[in-house]
């Protein structure tokens, strides 16, 4: 029988703290970036995600602090699909063709912001490693969609929720590129460029 200080209810304890910090924050965004302007929308995803690629791998002392910021940009980056998978729909092929640049510019900007620091954190071992920040952003981001394409089926039935997935996963595909593409790109040149810091541990082995 587990005692309240034994180390498994702790750990269980610590996992659902990690999962309710990352829930709220990534509903959050969603809640507020899907109910916003496509610029402005774009506009707070873009800072969540420079901002969510600088500190990730600087938090890793403070778990709740980092899952939170990731769950953030999960959200927001949805949030973001949602408002352009419904502009799409309002506009004319043709139209707003200098609204959409803008989304891909802005997006663009932070993933290269986010490649940089990334790339940098790679290559020091006291910071986590970008394809954990990335597979936990994915998960999230999954999540999202998954919960938001279940409600709409709820709703309005699967013909209507046949048709949000496609349009929503669209949406993620193009914002998803406009991020990563960049962001991958600037993560290979920086770190060539940005040795390694020593540690006191290094000098001394």
């Amino acid at each position: 029988m587990s005692q309240p200080g034994h180390p498994t209810s702790q750990s269980q304890g610590r996992r659902i703290a990690l999962l309710l910090a990352g829930t709220l924050a990534c509903f959050l965004a969603y809640g507020l970036t899907s109910h916003l302007p496509l610029i402005a929308s774009t506009l707070i995803s873009s800072l969540a995600v420079a901002g969510g690629a600088s500190c990730s791998g600087r938090l890793q002392q403070r778990a709740e602090v980092l899952v939170a910021a990731l769950g953030g940009v999960g959200g927001a980056v949805v949030g973001t699909a949602v408002v352009l998978s419904h502009k799409a729909i309002d506009t004319a092929p043709q139209g707003d063709l200098g609204q959409r640049a803008t989304v891909v510019a802005m997006l663009a900007l932070a993933g290269v912001i986010g490649g940089l620091v990334l790339g940098i954190d790679a290559a020091r071992a006291d910071r986590r490693h970008p394809r954990d920040v990335l597979r936990s952003i994915s998960g999230l981001t999954t999540g999202v969609f998954a919960v938001l394409v279940t409600l709409v089926f709820v709703h309005s039935g699967l013909d209507q929720a046949r048709t949000f997935s496609s349009r929503l996963s669209t949406s993620l595909t193009i914002l998803v590129a406009c991020v990563v593409v960049p962001g991958w790109l600037a993560s290979r040149f920086i770190p060539s460029r940005c040795p390694t810091p020593r540690f006191p541990s290094d000098r001394l082995s």
